[in-house]
């Protein structure tokens, strides 16, 4: 049983909520004094539905922050009968340099970095063969990406992420370096005997999940820490979303977008990057959500 089960077993334990798996634990029931909730993979039934596929599918999220007027990353949504020669003029467009990615999927999944046209026709058909929409983004130049997750439109739970990374020594090959530093995920081919300079830097993936490699820190700039706050604020309480994870992209250009949401709140990699503190975090948050969920009146 994984981490996250467990803790939603012990803080049943703890206030006396009765809890069931089903469903190869895809399902959680949970039920104490004639109320019955639900929390599926990561969700909780705090949200409700309509908010809840718009948040986890990236095309409607960012059509609804449009919307808002809420700044953010661009996405062109295209659906199967797409205009081929509209999605090569996006290409050019932005500089043969763009993210293809489908419109749900949660860990960074489904989401690729495209740098020459006849990959991205072939990205484009792949991602139609599992999903309903696709989106073309940009590539935007990002200093570092932010997790902001609110409940009950209150914020939680704030850090940063970078993108996994090593650093030359002008001595030691790639290969040596990521075996030095625990890493093994690349999304890009790199010559593993290729030595670095001293202090140079080798990306390993353009994309900042945890579950990618990236790595997470919590020391942000008091003056960015409010902007990235009062941005992800603005998204719950337009959107009016009870629980959510909202990311938010720092450019090299100062600029800070939200980039997408997520209904599901997972904090495995959480857990496993800051141990105690990880698993205590985890739990305090997910007990006060199904606190939140037994007090809320139908």
């Amino acid at each position: 049983m994984s981490s996250f089960h467990q803790i939603i077993d012990k803080i049943g334990d703890e206030l006396n909520i009765k809890v069931t798996h089903l469903s190869d634990n895809w399902v959680i029931v949970l039920e104490k004094d004639r109320q019955i909730h639900y929390i599926e993979g990561h969700k909780f039934d705090l949200n409700n539905h309509a908010i809840g596929n718009i948040i986890d599918d990236k095309g409607l999220f960012y059509d609804i922050l449009k919307y808002k007027q809420i700044p953010c990353c661009f996405h062109k949504v295209i659906f199967k009968n797409y205009d081929k020669n509209e999605v090569e003029s996006f290409f050019f467009e932005h500089h043969q340099e763009i993210i293809v990615k489908g419109n749900v999927g949660t860990c960074g999944k489904l989401v690729f970095k495209i740098c020459d046209l006849d990959t991205l026709f072939k990205t484009i058909d792949y991602l139609f063969t599992s999903q309903y929409s696709v989106s073309l983004c940009p590539y935007y130049d990002i200093e570092n990406e932010y997790r902001v997750i609110l409940l009950n439109k209150e914020i939680r739970l704030l850090y940063g992420k970078r993108k996994p990374l090593i650093i030359g020594d002008g001595k030691s090959n790639v290969q040596s370096l990521l075996e030095k530093n625990n890493l093994h995920l690349r999304t890009k081919i790199i010559d593993e005997k290729y030595i670095p300079k001293k202090n140079e830097i080798v990306e390993l993936d353009f994309r900042f999940n945890l579950s990618c490699g990236g790595t997470l820190f919590w020391e942000i700039d008091e003056e960015l820490r409010k902007k990235i706050e009062n941005l992800a604020f603005k998204v719950v309480s337009e959107l009016n979303i009870s629980f959510a994870s909202v990311d938010i992209i720092y450019t090299k250009n100062h600029e800070l977008l939200v980039l997408e949401a997520n209904s599901g709140i997972m904090m495995t990699n959480l857990i496993k990057l800051n141990g105690d503190k990880g698993y205590n975090i985890a739990y305090n948050l997910y007990k006060e959500a199904i606190e939140l969920m037994f007090r809320k009146k139908e």
